[in-house]
């Protein structure tokens, strides 16, 4: 993957996460909890997915296409501390293969703590995400 499609691939991660963001800023009762939830998870896979296609190219390996969200995190943990550090133990969906859209509602959390714990696991990796574009 080259530079240009990493960084669209960001572009759109960092609006699902911002579209996620301004889902769980609305007063609990009135968060649409399955739009926060896609969205975080739409940008915690997009955001991982970018990393690896980064440290992919950088060790010269071929990826398999549509790998899940804990794949993409073993994958990138080989090269990544700072990756290793988060706690991913409360994500839900990280072993399910990423829906196509409209397909999406299969699989989805409905409290807001725990969208909102997605949410931070996304920006988490979104500032990986920048420390290695900017290197």
């Amino acid at each position: 993957m080259s530079q240009t499609k990493t960084e669209l691939l960001y572009q759109q991660a960092d609006e699902d996460l911002m579209r996620a963001t301004q889902e769980l800023y609305r007063p609990s009762s009135d968060v649409v909890s399955f739009s926060a939830c896609v969205y975080s998870r739409r940008a915690l896979y997009k955001f991982l997915t970018g990393l690896a296609h980064l440290y992919a190219t950088e060790k010269n390996i071929i990826l398999e296409p549509e790998l899940t969200i804990d794949q993409l995190i073993t994958f990138c943990s080989q090269y990544n501390k700072k990756l290793r550090e988060i706690d991913f133990s409360s994500l839900q969906c990280k072993c399910n293969e990423i829906l196509k859209e409209g397909e999406e509602e299969l699989v989805f959390c409905t409290s807001v703590n725990r969208v909102n714990y997605c949410a931070n696991l996304a920006e988490s990796v979104k500032n990986l995400l920048d420390e290695k574009m900017n290197n």
